[in-house]
């Protein structure tokens, strides 16, 4: 599925809003889901903000709603601890969490 233009801006304002100027989004598979991932344009810095949405709120939500979701469930709180947060619908609300870091990356982190 193409992402929709607003929805791409919307979020990428968003994320520039809060200090993280981000290219257009990237569609990524996790083994359980579908995600659209908007991250920081530093690939020289390991620990680059990244914002991913699954694609089914993608689909769902318009921009101005999933903007607000991104703002009712603190989500700008929650990369500046983790960096790289993900948000899913769960039945009737959201589910925020880490992504998981790939194998090795924790020995890339403290060099």
């Amino acid at each position: 599925m193409t992402l929709p233009p607003a929805t791409d801006a919307a979020v990428a304002a968003w994320m520039t809003r809060n200090g993280w100027p981000v290219p257009g989004a990237r569609f990524e598979l996790d083994p359980q889901n579908e995600f659209r991932v908007w991250q920081e344009d530093e690939p020289d810095v390991v620990r680059s903000h990244a914002l991913w949405i699954a694609e089914s709120m993608v689909r769902r939500l318009s921009a101005e709603d999933l903007v607000a979701v991104l703002d009712k469930e603190g989500m700008a709180d929650e990369m500046r601890i983790s960096y790289k947060v993900r948000i899913e619908e769960r039945g009737d609300g959201y589910r925020v969490s880490v992504v998981p870091r790939p194998s090795g990356e924790m020995k890339r982190l403290d060099l």
